[in-house]
């Protein structure tokens, strides 16, 4: 299939000038390769995944440890002003039983305000750990896609799921282009542990 350079160089937002008397016409040689199924597929991205799975657990856990120990709290301070509420305690007796109220009352805002915190920084460090995690993957993969069109001496392999501002494909119709994913996808996939013989990874 023929494709012109100028063409090309235009759909990539540059335009390459060369002498014409220079440039040798020879037929392109174009594939693509839906880039979403091979991350998708990628064994490294489940185990990533997993990673991640494991690491929501953990907060959920940690988190429910705490907001058991901020109930029981709630429940000591219930049964302070219960006793408080008793029509036959002297003056002094329920002054001191509300002040203990109010502390607990204090303790158990203060436990749920760095509870909150502590969820907020959590979930903040797993997002930024996902996005230099999965991004790791991205760009192992493009390597991947890059090493094997220079080794079958492709000239263009284009994302056919990449999508537009408008949400449509990029690449709409492309005649006679090869579609690398199949091949591509045994490449990366050929180290993938077997069923079985891997341990789910445990986040840092």
């Amino acid at each position: 299939m023929k494709l012109s350079k100028s063409i090309i160089a235009l759909a990539l937002g540059s335009l390459i000038v060369t002498s014409a008397s220079a440039q040798e016409e020879k037929d392109d040689k174009i594939a693509t390769v839906n880039m979403q199924q091979l991350v998708a597929e990628f064994y490294k991205t489940t185990a990533t995944r997993d990673s991640f799975k494991i690491y929501e657990e953990q907060i959920k856990e940690q988190n429910t440890t705490r907001v058991d120990a901020i109930k029981a709290i709630v429940e000591e301070a219930k049964k302070l002003q219960k006793q408080a509420e008793d029509p036959s305690l002297s003056r002094e007796k329920k002054n001191e039983l509300f002040n203990d109220l109010n502390r607990k009352q204090q303790e158990v805002q203060g436990l749920d305000a760095d509870r909150t915190a502590w969820i907020q920084r959590k979930q903040a460090a797993l997002t930024e750990k996902a996005k230099i995690d999965f991004g790791e993957v991205r760009m192992e993969l493009l390597k991947i896609v890059q090493k094997y069109g220079d080794t079958e001496g492709f000239d263009f392999i284009f994302d056919r799921s990449g999508a537009s501002g408008a949400g449509v494909p990029i690449l709409a119709y492309t005649k006679d282009a090869t579609n690398l994913t199949a091949i591509l996808l045994e490449i990366i996939n050929k180290d993938a542990p077997k069923e079985g013989e891997k341990d789910a990874p445990k986040p840092e």
